[in-house]
């Protein structure tokens, strides 16, 4: 074989290479659809809800929240309370919460209603020994294990 076929072999070779790879990267990229996760389920109109929750200094004899604050002083506050105003509770409904310190965890609790047509409950919160640790706290409440809404509060 002479070089000149061999050189027009070779300009044959690259001349497909090339137009293939063209081909194969010109050609549109396929759509990849990506599904949407599924909107949760309404809750009835009468679902056990927190009304309304509060960070405070103390409860009154109703068990309503008095001296409603966001920011506490870490050696005077020995107790606060997360204040939750409820509607439509019965019995068996589950109240909890998540509390977190400067975004990390720091410990959780349920409780359980044991009547109907409670309108009113709180958490307490009491430091142990020594000061509260100082810094952003965040309560995240669930009602039945569902997301509720959160509480942000401040010990200085």
């Amino acid at each position: 074989m002479d070089k000149k076929s061999l050189y027009l072999i070779i300009g044959v070779v690259v001349v497909v290479v090339i137009g293939a790879t063209a081909f194969l990267f010109g050609r549109s990229k396929p759509v990849i659809q990506l599904s949407t996760p599924p909107i949760p389920a309404a809750l009835p109109a009468n679902a056990p809800a927190i009304a309304k929750a509060v960070m405070s200094r103390s409860i009154d004899a109703k068990g309503n929240a008095t001296g409603i604050a966001t920011t506490f002083n870490a050696k005077t506050d020995k107790l606060v309370y997360a204040a939750l105003t409820l509607k439509n509770a019965t019995k068996n409904t589950k109240l909890s919460y998540t509390r977190y310190l400067n975004g990390k965890y720091v410990d959780s609790k349920v409780a359980m209603l044991t009547k109907d047509g409670i309108t009113t409950f709180y958490f307490p919160f009491e430091k142990g020994i020594g000061n509260y640790p100082k810094g952003a706290y965040t309560l995240k409440l669930y009602v039945n294990g569902r997301y509720s809404q959160s509480l942000t509060y401040v010990f200085k």
